[in-house]
């Protein structure tokens, strides 16, 4: 109350015009530790004597740090020499100052408050380049400046400079720095950062980033087959893959190529690195080895493959022929008996076989029997695939009835029950009726045996007869054509 009494006491003794403070600091951002100066001058209408003081207002931080007394001349601006303050941790955020000019017993005359200002513990890290493409083992330069955060070079700073798990450390001079950076011949394809932090003595922090392009280098090709040996008929799954210099895999075209010899090129195609495929080779196809290649550019990986050998035929009776087909990949060659058994005889029919891969040869067994019912027999044989065809019910029936009686251990049935015409030459049908003539002719009991006397006539009368029943068809036939040559000559 009474200090109230007092300035009023003072208004009315002392006529004063309001002075007028001028405040500028020289930043309008500071760091930790940098010294905020402040320029301030006073005019006063009136002669005046009292004091000026300074403080700071951060938030809730205050600090009043100059006092000193003042002598102004009226109408004359007169400059204050105010002390430099350290920005300091308890001060981060806005401020201002505020300046006071008071009397001598401590009422405010006037009293004004600078712009405001900000004192942070941010530095500001400018790399020359923003981004930098490069290969595995370039060499790189990381270069760039440190400044406060009003723009002023930092003297002197620590900076850390980390790529992946790499970390480098090297002191910023005035504000500059630079490392040399070998990039690893290992390192991952693609977008990477370099990460740099700074800081100096007083605390002040700072980072930034360069974006690091690594362009793959393809370095090998891996090809993997579902399996190297292989039956003929079999598919294979193949994948071929490129890897670049992190082993990770780059999407590129690659070059597949398979060959049975360097002259046998089986196929030639484009793939995707990393793409399955699918190959059936033919039941027909050579046995041996054969090679999958893949390439990129320069780079190559091979593979071998074998086709194993595979020596089968299937062998079926139809329409009195007997088919014999090599299913198997190499040359079917072998001698082959068949048996045609009747109720009277057992023919064995000896056949040299040659087939290729994929190949039918016929035996027509018409040819090589009499008129009759047959059953047609194939002995097992080492070497020779079973039989391929299934067999009726019937004819099931009937092999288990022959197998019943052990006639069949060793033999295929290839048909049961069947008829088989007689389509065989005149040479063979004569000499087969000769043959069985003979038997019972010239035997012990035969009957030129008993009568040799007569002998000589009873062949050339069977001969005859023979001939007559067996080459007839064949002698007109030669006839009919010699009258036509006589009938053309003429005309």
């Amino acid at each position: 109350m009474k200090k109230v009494t007092l300035f009023f006491m003072f208004l009315l003794i002392v006529p004063i015009a309001f002075a007028d403070i001028a405040i500028q600091t020289d930043q309008g951002i500071y760091n930790l530790g940098n010294k905020v100066k402040v320029s301030v001058s006073v005019l006063q209408a009136n002669s005046f004597d009292g004091l000026f003081k300074m403080a700071l207002s951060c938030g809730s931080y205050k600090l009043q740090y100059f006092l000193t007394p003042v002598s102004l001349e009226a109408n004359f601006r007169t400059a204050v020499a105010v002390p430099e303050v350290t920005a300091t941790s308890q001060m981060l955020g806005n401020c201002a100052v505020i300046a006071d000019l008071a009397t001598n017993e401590g009422l405010i005359a006037e009293e004004k408050s600078s712009n405001n200002f900000e004192v942070t513990d941010k530095l500001t890290v400018l790399p020359v380049k923003n981004t930098i493409t490069a290969l595995p083992e370039d060499i790189i330069q990381v270069t760039g400046v440190i400044n406060e955060a009003f723009g002023n070079n930092v003297l002197k700073a620590a900076a850390k400079i980390r790529l992946d798990n790499l970390t480098y450390e090297i002191d910023a001079l005035d504000g500059k720095f630079n490392l040399t950076l070998d990039i690893p011949k290992n390192i991952k394809s693609g977008k990477h950062t370099i990460e740099i932090s700074a800081s100096d003595s007083k605390n002040n922090l700072g980072s930034s980033s360069i974006g690091l392009d690594i362009t793959a280098v393809p370095s090998y090709i891996k090809t993997e087959a579902s399996s190297n040996n292989l039956l003929p008929g079999s598919k294979i799954s193949i994948v071929s893959s490129l890897y670049d210099q992190a082993d990770d895999l780059i999407n590129a075209s690659l070059d597949l190529e398979l060959t049975h010899s360097r002259e046998n090129k089986i196929f030639r195609k484009i793939v995707q690195s990393g793409e399955k495929i699918e190959y059936e080779f033919s039941q027909y196809a050579e046995p041996g080895l054969y090679i999958l290649i893949s390439s990129y550019k320069n780079l190559q990986y091979q593979n071998s493959i074998n086709i194993t050998t595979v020596r089968e035929v299937r062998i079926k009776f139809e329409n009195e022929t007997v088919f014999v087909e090599n299913i198997g990949n190499i040359p079917f060659e072998d001698e082959l008996t068949f048996f045609l058994e009747s109720e009277a005889k057992k023919y064995p029919i000896l056949k040299k076989i040659r087939v290729n891969p994929g190949k039918i040869l016929d035996i027509d067994l018409s040819k090589e029997v009499p008129l009759g019912i047959y059953n047609v027999l194939l002995p097992i044989k080492e070497g020779l695939g079973p039989i391929k065809e299934k067999i009726n019910e019937t004819l099931q029936n009937a092999v288990e009835s022959l197998q019943g009686k052990n006639s069949l251990q060793n033999e295929n049935v290839l048909a049961s029950g069947v008829t088989i015409r007689d389509n065989r030459p005149v040479y063979k049908k004569v000499a087969s009726g000769i043959s069985s003539i003979s038997g019972t002719l010239v035997g012990a009991d035969g009957v030129l045996a008993k009568n040799p006397v007569i002998a000589p006539a009873i062949l050339i009368s069977i001969l005859g007869i023979l001939v007559f029943r067996y080459g007839r068809k064949p002698i007109m036939r030669l006839i009919r054509g010699k009258k036509d040559d006589d009938k053309e000559e003429k005309e």
